[in-house]
C-alpha cells in the first residue's frame, strides 16, 4: 500500500510543479543509489578478473597496451584506473572508481527520460535503475563495464538529440562531436560496444531515415577514425577470442539469464531463482505489452526498444558465425534502455494495480536478491584473503604453494604479494587459456609449464584447488583431478582447509 500510494503520489504531481523540482528528485535518488553501492566495498573478495585489473594498471602505459592488445579488452579503464591508484590504492577506493559511473548512469537516466518523456517517468527510470542489482554489480567490480555503460548511454542520448534536431537549419556540431567521443570512449572501453553503437543504424534502415542515417554512419566512420591506433590490435584479439574464450554457445538458458540479469542478478539462492525468473518474465511481458500500445509512430520509443533488443539479438548471431560472445554485462546499456520504457510505462499507465504491480516485479526482486549479492563469497569469489592470511602464518621455509590455476592465484598473489606461490598453465587452446604471454609479460606474472616443474624436490606441499573444478572432472568421469591424483601418488596428505569452496590440500613426502 506505501508503494501504491506513492507511485500515485508521484503520478499525480502536476508536470508544472515536478518541472522546477527535477534536481531534487535527482539528488534524492543520488545518495539511495550512493547506499546501495558502498556495502562490503573493501571485504568483498576480489576475483581473477579485478586482480587482473590492479595489477595491469600498476604498469606503465606502454606495458598496459601490449598487455591490453593481448587480451580481449581495449586499454581506456585501465588508464583510468592506473590514474585512480595514484589518490589511493585501497581496494574499496578502487571500487569508487566504478560507482562514480554508475552514479552518473543514475542521472542520465533520469535526464533522458525526463526530457523525451516527463519527469514522472524519469524519477522512475532512474529509481529502477539506482536499485538495480545489475547496475550495483558492476558499479563495484574493479572491471570496465560501468563506464562502458556510461559512455554508451551517453552516445545514445547524444543520437537522439540528434534526431529531434534533423530537421532544423543549424548544424548541431557540438551533439554530433559528443556523440564521436562517447562512441570512442565506448570503444575503447570494450570492443563489443560496437554492437549497441550500431543498433539504431537498424533502426534507421527500417524506418528509411536515409539521409539521418548517412550522417550517422559518418559519424561512425569518424568513431572508427579514433579507433584505428587500436585497430591494429584486434585481428590478434579476435584470434584470441576464436581460439580460447569461456563463454558458452548461447540460447534459451543464456536468454533467461539475460532477462534475470535486468532485474536481479545472478547466482541466486536457490529457493529465490523460481521467483526471479517468473517476476522477471511477467515485469518485461507487462513492460513490452503497455509500450507496444503506444509505439505506433513514436520514434523515441522505436528507439529505445531497437537498443533494448537489437544488441542482445546482434550478439546472438554473432555468437554462432563467430565464437560465442553473448554475456549480459556486454549489452548493459540495454537494460538502461529497459528501464527508461519501464518508466514511461509506470507513470503514464492509468491502471494503478498494473502500475502498482510493475513497481513490485522490478523493485522488489532486486531488493531481495541484493543480501546475497553482497555477500556472496563462493566461485569465483571465494574468500580468497582468509586463505592467503592463514598461508602467511603456517607455511614454512621449504615449503611450496601451488594453485591449480591462474584463478585462485591471482587474488591470493594480490591479497599476500610476498608469499611466494605458482599457478599452473592452462592447458594451450583450452577455453581457460586467457591469460596471454603478452599480458604475462607486461605484468611480469608467468605460470609453470606442470604440476611436476612446480613441485620440483620439495618435500611440503599447498595445493590450492577449486571444489568447481574438482567436481568438473568427476562429471566427465575421471576418478580424480588429475594434479590430486599425482600429489597422491608421490605424497600423503596430512590436512585439507575448506575455505567455502576454495580447498587448501598439504601434503609432505
Amino acid at each position: 500500500m506505501i508503494l501504491g500510494r506513492l507511485v500515485d503520489g508521484i503520478n499525480n504531481i502536476p508536470n508544472a510543479i515536478m518541472r522546477p523540482s527535477w534536481r531534487v528528485l535527482v539528488f534524492l535518488l543520488l545518495p539511495l543509489s550512493l547506499i546501495l553501492r558502498i556495502p562490503k566495498l573493501q571485504t568483498r573478495p576480489l576475483w581473477y578478473d579485478e586482480a587482473f585489473s590492479i595489477f595491469l594498471s600498476r604498469q606503465s602505459l606502454g606495458d598496459i597496451i601490449e598487455g591490453t592488445a593481448a587480451d580481449t579488452m581495449p586499454p581506456l579503464y585501465y588508464f583510468l584506473l592506473k590514474g585512480w591508484m595514484f589518490l589511493c590504492s585501497q581496494v574499496w577506493f578502487l571500487r569508487t572508481l566504478g560507482i562514480v559511473f554508475s552514479l552518473g548512469i543514475v542521472v542520465l537516466v533520469y535526464i533522458a527520460t525526463s526530457r523525451w518523456f516527463t519527469q514522472r517517468a524519469g524519477f522512475w527510470a532512474a529509481l529502477f535503475t539506482a536499485v538495480s542489482p545489475l547496475q550495483i554489480y558492476h558499479a563495484q567490480e574493479i572491471r570496465m563495464y560501468a563506464l562502458l555503460a556510461f559512455a554508451l548511454f551517453a552516445y545514445f542520448i547524444f543520437f537522439l538529440r540528434l534526431w529531434d534536431e534533423r530537421g532544423t537549419d543549424r548544424v548541431p556540431w557540438s551533439n554530433w562531436i559528443g556523440l564521436v567521443l562517447c562512441g570512442t570512449a565506448a570503444m575503447y572501453s570494450h570492443n563489443l560496444a560496437v554492437f549497441s553503437i550500431i543498433a539504431p543504424n537498424i533502426l534507421l534502415i527500417f524506418r528509411r531515415e536515409w539521409r539521418f542515417l548517412c550522417r550517422l554512419v559518418i559519424a561512425q566512420i569518424g568513431i572508427g577514425v579514433l579507433w584505428l591506433p587500436w585497430l591494429v590490435f584486434v585481428p590478434m584479439q579476435i584470434e584470441k577470442i576464436q581460439t580460447a574464450f569461456w563463454t558458452p554457445q548461447p540460447g534459451l538458458r543464456e536468454i533467461l539469464q539475460t532477462i534475470i540479469a535486468f532485474h536481479t542478478n545472478l547466482p541466486l539462492p536457490d529457493w529465490f531463482l523460481p521467483i526471479a525468473v517468473f517476476t522477471s518474465l511477467l515485469a518485461m511481458t507487462l513492460v513490452f505489452y503497455e509500450i507496444v500500445k503506444v509505439a505506433k509512430g513514436n520514434r523515441v520509443i522505436h528507439s529505445l526498444l531497437a537498443v533494448t533488443l537489437l544488441p542482445a539479438l546482434l550478439l546472438f548471431i554473432a555468437s554462432y558465425l563467430m565464437r560465442p560472445l553473448f554475456v549480459p554485462r556486454a549489452i548493459m546499456l540495454s537494460s538502461l534502455t529497459y528501464y527508461m520504457l519501464a518508466g514511461r510505462v509506470v507513470s503514464e499507465i492509468n491502471n494503478r494495480v498494473i502500475a502498482l504491480t510493475m513497481c513490485l516485479l522490478i523493485i522488489l526482486p532486486g531488493l531481495i536478491s541484493l543480501p546475497s549479492q553482497y555477500t556472496f563469497e563462493s566461485f569465483p569469489r571465494s574468500p580468497f584473503q582468509a586463505a592467503s592470511d592463514d598461508l602467511v602464518v603456517t607455511i614454512e621455509e621449504g615449503d611450496v604453494i601451488i594453485h591449480d590455476n591462474k584463478l585462485s592465484y591471482f587474488p591470493m598473489h594480490f591479497y599476500q604479494p610476498g608469499l611466494s606461490q605458482d599457478f599452473i598453465a592452462d592447458p594451450p587452446g583450452s577455453p581457460n587459456d586467457t591469460f596471454a604471454p603478452g599480458s604475462q609479460l607486461a605484468m611480469g606474472i608467468f605460470p609453470v609449464a606442470d604440476l611436476d616443474s612446480a613441485v620440483g624436490s620439495a618435500n611440503h606441499v599447498w595445493f590450492v584447488v577449486f571444489e568447481r573444478a574438482i567436481e568438473e572432472y568427476a562429471s566427465i568421469g575421471q576418478p580424480s583431478h588429475p594434479h590430486l591424483s599425482w600429489l597422491f601418488e608421490r605424497f600423503s596428505m596430512i590436512d585439507l582447509r575448506t575455505y567455502n569452496d576454495l580447498l587448501i590440500y598439504e601434503f609432505t613426502r
